[in-house]
């Protein structure tokens, strides 16, 4: 079930449950427009007599506070009156009227308490599904000749949108077109329509329109917007008179080739005006891209590029390769779920690993998650990490079907780098063999503050497969924290190491002056022999020890007056990621989607529906066959769509 409340819809409700205490005609008729619109929903459920509602269906909650006919507070009690006799007007002020409105709260609010029952066993079958221990324990050590993994990587699936009615982004737009800035007195459509507010945690100044936000460190954000191809014109057109904008973040906008022509438009007359491009689940193909590369190059101002969930595919390589060593300040660039492929990522880094460049290339993070790594790419890209050329600090591939390996051709790279800080193989199906190849490569490596050999949350929606590290691999990362002074994060996830080999582990985090951050857990159900419950005891005893190290060690970067909580909440996400430019598509919009999903509140929709033909027309004037692929459904490749399940 979904619950979606915009800062609008809070006002809206604000003011139809204000104070009873002056009840007015205009209360009572904002009350019987709500309960009738909900009645009206519900209809035809009540019809069918089942009493029950479907997931799509959802009453809105403020019905709760309805005014009620027997309220001890008079004023509500005469409101629920002149609403009863809106909805039900009889001559003479009858009871009738009120008694006909008593039962349609009673049914109302029955639903309502359905729906939040509903929303409870929603969110526990999602922790259900979030199980780790049974998921991994089903999976066991990943077998890739029994269970093989596509190198083509993850679908370059965009969230499930329908495309927005222009009327609901023209404000923005035009407030964008004037000139607009986070200031409301910045264009009159600001003063009439837009809410100044801050950005939670980060305190950044606001504007939010009904669709739209602008930030007082110049991010534009409409990202889950969907613009689509109707409306990514006027967006360009209006961002041509703004010179305050210099961060657009337009994810899972949908815009297809035709956005993509209206942005290298824009780059072509404006090429040095935008600091960030955030373009994730644009349906932007392989031609697309290479008009945006064409243009991108010529640019000296970005130096952030964000492409995740595009359908790049293999034949993409050479203008990524372009769009790296030409684009003179790109110093991160997203892959994310593009398609690339194993052979395109190996074509990629087999062309790095050959370049010569005469000044070191600007590129320092690279997002190469669920793409399709296997051996022959992790072989190229090893090649570049021990190039002498090598500029990247941070290395992101987790869900990739590398397998030991993959991971060990990796690790032939990673003992001759100097400049990587993070790398991140979760979920990629590592066994033990992988596991003490990588730790050995990295025991003198001069830099690796950030180590995740983990799961992922999504190695099941990615069809991707769990990293097994068992008590063979103990010894190994025992050393590698007692040799790695820079260490600083080291994640382990829920793996299949005991409490035995843990303990062995943990051992060694309790002498670390570096580390801040270390979790492992055991996926293994706590046996009863005399051996086990000992190092069950002994795992207890030395993870709070361990906890209180990490303490200090916090403590000793950040100050006296850090807590570790804090750290955890606030700091902890720049050891995996550059705050430098992800700070620059952080978005409202994202962050509060992902918020309500942890709470179990909404739903985040993963899978178009068959009928569904918004992507089909999204894509027209694309080259080659994208975006038409549906869940356990043969045909032409990018994204996944629900498939109908037969009853």
């Amino acid at each position: 079930m979904t619950y979606i409340f915009s800062k609008y819809q809070i006002m809206a409700s604000a003011t139809m449950v204000s104070s009873l205490e002056t009840p007015s005609r205009a209360q009572a008729v904002q009350w019987a427009d709500k309960i009738r619109e909900d009645l009206l929903l519900v209809a035809p459920y009540d019809e069918s007599g089942t009493e029950s509602l479907p997931y799509s269906i959802t009453i809105d909650e403020s019905i709760m506070e309805a005014p009620r006919r027997k309220s001890a507070n008079m004023d509500a009690a005469n409101l629920a009156n002149q609403v009863a006799q809106l909805l039900y007007p009889s001559p003479d002020n009858s009871l009738g009227s009120l008694i006909k409105y008593e039962k349609d709260i009673v049914k109302l609010r029955k639903y309502i308490l359905q729906q939040r029952k509903r929303a409870i066993e929603v969110a526990t079958e999602r922790n259900k599904l979030t199980n780790w221990d049974k998921r991994i324990l089903k999976q066991g050590p990943w077998d890739e000749t029994k269970d093989p993994v596509s190198l083509d990587g993850a679908p370059s699936l965009p969230m499930p949108v329908q495309i927005a009615e222009h009327e609901a982004l023209e404000p923005f737009f035009e407030h964008l077109r004037l000139g607009g800035t986070d200031e409301r007195d910045s264009s009159t459509r600001g003063v009439e329509e837009a809410i100044a507010d801050e950005e939670p945690f980060y305190g950044t100044k606001t504007l939010e329109f009904e669709r739209g936000v602008v930030y007082s460190d110049r991010r534009m954000d409409l990202c889950k917007m969907v613009l689509g191809p109707p409306n990514i014109g006027d967006l360009i057109n209006s961002l041509k008179t703004n010179t305050f904008i210099t961060h657009f973040l337009l994810g899972n906008n949908i815009i297809g080739p035709h956005g993509a022509k209206c942005i290298a438009g824009f780059l072509k007359e404006f090429p040095d005006r935008m600091d960030t491009w955030y373009l994730a689940g644009n349906c932007i193909d392989s031609a697309s891209f290479k008009l945006l590369v064409d243009e991108w190059v010529r640019s000296t101002s970005v130096t952030n590029i964000w492409l995740k969930r595009n359908p790049l595919l293999p034949s993409a390589a050479d203008d990524v390769f372009r769009l790296i060593t030409q684009t003179k300040n790109l110093r991160t660039l997203d892959l994310d779920q593009t398609e690339l492929g194993d052979a395109g990522v190996a074509e990629l880094f087999s062309k790095l690993a050959r370049c010569q460049p005469q000044e070191p290339l600007a590129l320092r993070h690279i997002y190469l998650n669920a793409v399709g790594i296997g051996v022959k790419a992790a072989g190229a890209i090893a090649s570049y990490l021990s190039s002498p050329h090598c500029t990247l600090d941070s290395l992101y591939t987790t869900n990739n079907p590398l397998g030991s390996a993959g991971v060990a051709a990796l690790a032939a790279g990673l003992k001759q780098n100097k400049t990587l800080t993070r790398l991140t193989l979760a979920s990629v199906g590592m066994g033990d063999d992988g596991a003490i190849a990588l730790c050995d490569a990295l025991q003198e490596h001069p830099m690796m503050a950030t180590l995740d050999i983990g799961q992922s949350y999504s190695t099941q929606d990615l069809g991707m497969r769990y990293n097994w590290i068992t008590d063979r691999s103990a010894y190994a990362i025992h050393n590698l924290i007692i040799s790695l002074p820079t260490l600083q994060y080291l994640n382990l996830g829920q793996c299949a190491l005991s409490n035995t080999g843990l303990n062995e582990i943990l051992s060694a985090v309790l002498t670390s002056p570096s580390l801040l951050f270390y979790f492992g857990r055991t996926v293994h159900p706590q046996s009863k022999s005399p051996a086990a419950v000992k190092a069950g005891q002994s795992h207890i005893l030395l993870a709070k020890q361990a906890q209180a190290q990490l303490a200090a060690n916090v403590r000793k970067v950040y100050g006296n007056n850090m807590s570790y909580q804090k750290f955890y909440e606030e700091e902890k996400r720049w050891l995996v990621n550059d705050m430098t430019d992800v700070r620059k598509i952080d978005s409202v919009y994202r962050n509060r989607d992902a918020g309500l999903a942890r709470r179990g509140l909404k739903k985040l929709e993963k899978w178009w529906d068959e009928c569904d033909e918004t992507l089909e027309q999204v894509m027209k004037g694309a080259v080659g066959p994208v975006c038409t692929k549906r869940l356990n459904v043969v045909g032409p490749a990018c994204t996944k769509r629900k498939a109908k399940v037969a009853a």
